[in-house]
């Protein structure tokens, strides 16, 4: 009987030292396990804009012509990691709007453009619905905030060059669709504020998502 005793004793040790030990293992593993993927992402792409806020054509200006559509370029690097929330910087090149006529019978050019130097924060909207391999995943709001550097040209009995600052922000909404391992394309939709300036633009691209890094 004591036999069977210490018996059961001894392997009731040996079970919680065996679950214990187990636990242990788990837990090493999970620690040691690294974190990850880290990818840094490099967006390039153009497409259409359109300036959107009021234009004040001067009224000496006679037989006006008003653009105020133009092509976008956009440059945009990002780091996604290993949850949602992305980060990254972006700057291009965005024509604002221009016009052209005659004052006092001699010819007159204005032509106004941006430059954008923003700090940009992207999500995936999965996480609105949808799992982790659905269309939801392709979809992603994008925000930043930033410096617009505003140029300016007027061509009228020679050449004046303006530059400004100004604070603004961008929101946009892209959708994604791959194309292999490390390339994606893209269709995005943006909207371009330079609040000092009163310079506003929405733009439509088409973009070439490439990935050259992960980790």
């Amino acid at each position: 009987m004591f036999f069977r005793f210490c018996l059961m004793v001894l392997s009731g040790w040996i079970a919680t030292a065996s679950a214990w030990s187990t636990a242990n293992a788990q837990a090493a593993d999970s620690v040691s396990t690294p974190r990850g993927p880290y990818t840094i992402v490099v967006t390039a792409g153009s497409g259409l804009s359109y300036y959107s806020t009021h234009l004040g054509v001067p009224a000496a200006l006679e037989q006006a012509h008003v653009s105020r559509f133009g092509v976008p370029a956009t440059l945009r690097v990002m780091w996604h990691p290993d949850h949602r929330l992305r980060i990254g910087v972006e700057t291009g090149w965005t024509t604002m709007y221009s016009y052209r006529g005659q004052v006092s019978g001699e010819p007159a050019h204005v032509y106004v453009s941006l430059v954008p130097v923003l700090l940009v924060f992207s999500m995936p909207m999965a996480w609105l619905s949808g799992t982790e391999r659905s269309i939801a995943r392709r979809m992603a709001l994008t925000v930043g905030t930033g410096v617009y550097v505003n140029h300016s040209r007027l061509d009228y009995l020679g050449t004046v060059l303006t530059n400004s600052n100004s604070l603004g922000w961008m929101a946009a909404g892209s959708y994604t669709q791959p194309i292999g391992r490390r390339f994606r394309v893209a269709g995005e939709l943006k909207w371009y504020d330079a609040v000092a300036a009163e310079n506003a633009a929405f733009t439509a691209e088409i973009q070439l998502v490439w990935r050259p890094f992960s980790w």
